[in-house]
């Protein structure tokens, strides 16, 4: 049997995941409603292998957080992620390695991803990375009547796991090639040298942006926040580069003051900064951004302009 590599039937799981939250504490993909959201769970018949409305990036990198408490390190599993948010994760963790404070939280957080099946409407996933991640604690794959399960850390382990056949090691192997037919990767290649400064498209999103900060807060790969303080607390919090406030200093002087300035420097930061300072481009394709931004822009849009 492959190392590391396993096959769990369909009627096992829910005892699996009833394994985990017995000596975890874990969040899952559940229904709350009309939407798909991440929830602590109390039993694994909660669970839904479906997409979330949002990505858990608050569980990882709290939106709001006082500086002067002290968090509760306990161990945490994320469980149902897609791959395109925990691949932003890890993209995001190129900056984010080097907080102290963000290291320990980290490292009681355990995620378990689930490779997609079907294109979802607005990714384009397979531009980047692809599907099947190389970085993950436990990465599933539904196939016939159960999942193909890649474990690297042993949280995850279980004996309800059984051993894999060769056609199932085929088909994880070949599954990132069988989905970038699915799902064509648009062209990114050497787009951080061709994406322009000058260019009349700042001003034309610009026109229709309205500064609502939408794509950076759904986006699991923007890591910015800013942090505000009293005579008693000292806040970090979420912040957006769309936002006006974001690069005003002192005396009120802001290097951004227009909106155009402050798409393009969202854009550039993904598709050329990030990539020339670390190797890879800021972006995992998820698509949340479009799908959360009121006015539809688009991110391949911009892509496409400089990469027909």
């Amino acid at each position: 049997m492959p190392d590391g590599i396993y096959f769990i039937k369909n009627e096992d799981f829910t005892d699996y995941l009833n394994s985990l939250i017995k000596k975890y504490r874990v969040y899952a993909t559940k229904r709350v409603g009309n939407d798909v959201v991440f929830d602590y769970i109390e039993s694994g018949s909660e669970f839904v292998d479906e997409r979330s409305v949002l990505s858990p990036k608050n569980i990882i990198f709290p939106a709001w957080k006082n500086l002067n408490e002290s968090e509760n390190n306990q161990e945490i599993i994320v469980f149902g992620i897609r791959s395109c948010d925990l691949s932003g994760f890890n993209i995001m963790e190129t900056v984010l390695k080097f907080d102290i404070e963000y290291n320990k939280r980290r490292d009681h957080i355990h995620f378990a991803n689930f490779i997609c099946t079907e294109p979802c409407k607005y990714g384009f996933c397979t531009t980047f990375e692809g599907v099947r991640l190389k970085e993950f604690g436990a990465q599933f794959l539904k196939y016939k009547n159960g999942y193909i399960v890649e474990i690297k850390d042993n949280i995850f382990m279980s004996n309800l796991f059984k051993e894999v056949s060769q056609d199932m090691v085929e088909f994880l192997n070949s599954y990132n090639d069988y989905f970038s037919k699915l799902m064509v990767p648009l062209n990114v290649k050497g787009i951080e040298n061709k994406i322009k400064w000058e260019d009349e498209i700042w001003d034309e999103l610009a026109k229709k942006c309205i500064s609502c900060g939408a794509c950076n807060y759904a986006c699991p790969t923007c890591f910015c926040f800013d942090i505000n303080e009293n005579s008693y607390e000292r806040i970090e919090e979420w912040d957006s580069c769309i936002m006006e406030g974001f690069t005003r200093m002192a005396g009120n002087i802001n290097p951004r003051p227009s909106l155009s300035s402050r798409l393009r420097q969202r854009f550039m930061h993904k598709l050329s900064y990030h990539y020339l300072t670390y190797g890879i481009h800021l972006c995992s394709g998820c698509g949340r951004c479009f799908e959360s931004c009121p006015v539809s822009i688009d991110i391949r849009d911009i892509i496409r302009r400089y990469n027909r």
